[in-house]
């Protein structure tokens, strides 16, 4: 492939590689415009003597050859793509999910040469049908092939680059613990703020279970929610250690703790275990806000049937500080 300035005789079969006007400032030619003799025959009526093209060898590949066949190679599971031209490949999620991205497949690929790029949503984040997740970008008129040829041994190599995992309708127990005089006060403040997240993710919320704050009676709801699909657990006191009284009652029901002290603010104080395939999640006092917190970043990808562990959660630490919620007892404003 070459670059650079040619004189009209040399232009014919080449890719212009900008916009052409005329004296009178009308748009004659516009960029990625393949030069025909006609073409020529007209530059040379404008007064031109010399043009910047992009001239393909036979080892090259057109910027929308190679935009289609990137993207069709890094689209996974539930993943739609169109080449629409102008050296793009479109990546849509074909279904409401959680968007999986292979990141370090995704750098070696960005890194294999100047002008192939990928761009990507966050990794984990939650899309809607329709929704961009990734642009496959040529930035030249055309890459030499074998560099394609390169990105789609990499793609196939490993795991999916990119894939949909969508959200199951799943069913959802939540456990609420304290003390009796303040049953309708607990009840009141988390079943609302966790029935409209749940069934807005497309899961049905089970009717709550009021109980009292000690492991003995939580570990019992618990095991009589272990035909659900999910469990929270949400208190009148924060979970503080993992010898609390949430982590306590879990054990005793048989399960197992995953990690309480999650890095991701607000919500640090959340745990994760499990009750043989069952996620239990002792929730944080933030489940009760409608603000961004770790909720929303940990029950998509639970709910979407993925098993998390320690590792995945934490990753979560990059990026983890999110905006403040005011109506916490300490927020952050009340610290500096």
């Amino acid at each position: 492939m070459k670059f650079g300035e040619v004189g009209l005789d040399e232009a014919v079969g080449g890719i212009l590689a900008h916009k052409l006007y005329n004296d009178a400032g009308k748009l004659v030619f516009n960029k990625g415009h393949w030069l025909s003799e006609d073409d020529i025959a007209a530059l040379r009526d404008m007064g031109k003597t010399r043009i910047i093209v992009t001239q393909l060898g036979e080892a090259d590949l057109h910027e929308d050859a190679a935009a289609a066949r990137i993207g069709a190679v890094v689209a996974g599971d539930h993943v739609n793509v169109r080449a629409p031209g102008v050296g793009r490949a479109n990546l849509r999620a074909a279904e409401r999910g959680v968007l999986h991205v292979n990141v370090p497949t995704l750098e070696l690929i960005n890194n294999i040469y100047d002008g192939i790029t990928i761009a990507t949503l966050r990794a984990y984040s939650l899309v809607d049908a329709g929704e961009m997740v990734a642009l496959v970008k040529v930035v030249p008129f055309g890459v030499p092939a074998a560099r394609v040829v390169d990105v789609e041994r990499i793609a196939e190599a490993g795991a999916d680059v990119l894939q949909v995992r969508p959200l199951l309708a799943k069913r959802v127990a939540l456990i609420v613990s304290g003390a009796e005089g303040a049953r309708e006060r607990l009840l009141k403040s988390f079943h609302q703020p966790v029935r409209r997240r749940i069934e807005g993710w497309g899961s049905c919320l089970l009717e709550a279970r009021y109980t009292a704050h000690d492991a003995g009676a939580i570990a019992e709801a618990i095991q009589s929610f272990a035909q659900a699909d999910l469990i929270l657990v949400a208190s009148i006191s924060a979970i503080i250690d993992r010898e609390d009284i949430v982590p306590s009652a879990l054990r005793r029901a048989g399960g197992s703790i995953t990690l309480h002290g999650v890095p991701v603010d607000p919500g640090t104080l959340l745990m994760l275990g499990y009750l043989g395939d069952v996620p239990v999640v002792g929730a944080p006092g933030c489940v009760k806000s409608p603000k961004t917190n770790v909720i929303d970043w940990i029950l998509p990808r639970l709910l979407s049937g993925e098993r998390l562990t320690r590792a995945n959660l934490v990753s979560m630490g990059h990026g983890g500080l999110l905006k403040d919620i005011a109506e916490r007892p300490m927020p952050r404003s009340k610290t500096d």
